[in-house]
């Protein structure tokens, strides 16, 4: 529609081989979800290289660490934008774009923003409600279960007859999310994937992106595991850098101090790879049923 052209990177989604298609073909603007960046990030940094065509980096399918969005605004010099949306809903639910109040930010505050999953565009409203249907606040602390509606927006499924829309005409997207006064929407976890400790939710989330931002971590994934006491507790399953060491000890001494302590994991798992979808998101399921029998040190 804009008359550009596109590329398309086939079965090969490795660091190496997305910075040869990005170079080559001098791409503009690019994206994909954060495993693939993750990924080229590792390359870029391994081999000391730039990116000087790209512009701009659209990042969506799950939520980007922080430290990812910050590496490639001010150390490579790509604008982020992070994006939300659903097969279900055509598919753009949410854009993160700076606005003319909040443009002026810099440094933290202005990851703040960028780190959030964005602003509804034209024709998309959402709210967040807890698990009776009622309206939660948008104050950007508030976690609810995050529903939208639209004219592009599902209302039934191929040969089902079954209303999915509440009484207002909004869709549940599964999703659990904040949205805070301005409007900003933010993912804290999938509903199947939060994990429901002592009667509180924990968000997988914020503490895989705060995992990952540790500089010998690759990649992170995080789980609920049985506890007899608090019915669940998070265990963090990491991949680190080739070549790198640490230890559990070593991980959450990191993360102290940045989260809650009720939300710490209760332990640390290293693993060769972690099992991700054939669109590179990360596959819960196998992990969970991989670890279904693993005793927590605090159980």
């Amino acid at each position: 529609m804009a008359g550009a052209r596109m590329v398309m990177p086939g079965a090969k989604l490795d660091g190496a081989s997305v910075y040869e298609l990005l170079s080559q073909e001098k791409v503009t603007c690019t994206a994909g979800v954060p495993t693939v960046w993750l990924m080229l990030l590792q390359h870029l940094e391994a081999n000391n290289l730039k990116l000087p065509h790209l512009k701009r980096l659209v990042i969506g399918g799950s939520a980007a660490p922080r430290s990812m969005i910050d590496t490639f605004e001010n150390k490579y010099g790509i604008e982020v934008r992070h994006a939300w949306g659903m097969t279900e809903m055509s598919p753009l639910g949410t854009v993160c774009t700076m606005t003319a109040a909040n443009d002026h930010l810099t440094g933290e505050d202005r990851l703040d923003v960028k780190s959030s999953q964005g602003r509804v565009p034209f024709m998309v409203e959402m709210k967040i409600t807890d698990d009776t249907g009622k309206e939660l606040a948008w104050d950007g602390k508030t976690f609810g279960r995050l529903k939208v509606r639209g004219p592009a927006i599902s209302a039934a499924y191929y040969k089902e007859d079954a209303d999915i829309l509440d009484a207002e005409g909004y869709f549940d997207t599964g999703d659990v999310a904040t949205i805070d006064a301005d409007g900003y929407m933010r993912i804290t976890d999938r509903s199947k994937d939060v994990i429901k400790s002592g009667g509180e939710w924990i968000s997988s989330i914020e503490l895989e992106n705060l995992a990952v931002g540790h500089p010998k971590v690759a990649e992170a994934a995080v789980i609920g595991v049985r506890h007899p006491k608090w019915d669940e507790r998070p265990l963090l399953v990491l991949v680190l850098k080739p070549g790198q060491e640490a230890s559990r000890d070593d991980i959450l001494a990191y993360m102290e101090g940045k989260i809650a302590k009720w939300w710490m994991p209760d332990d640390v798992v290293f693993v060769p790879e972690i099992p991700h979808t054939a669109t590179g998101k990360i596959r819960k399921l196998t992990l969970r049923e991989q670890f279904k029998d693993y005793i927590l040190p605090s159980a």
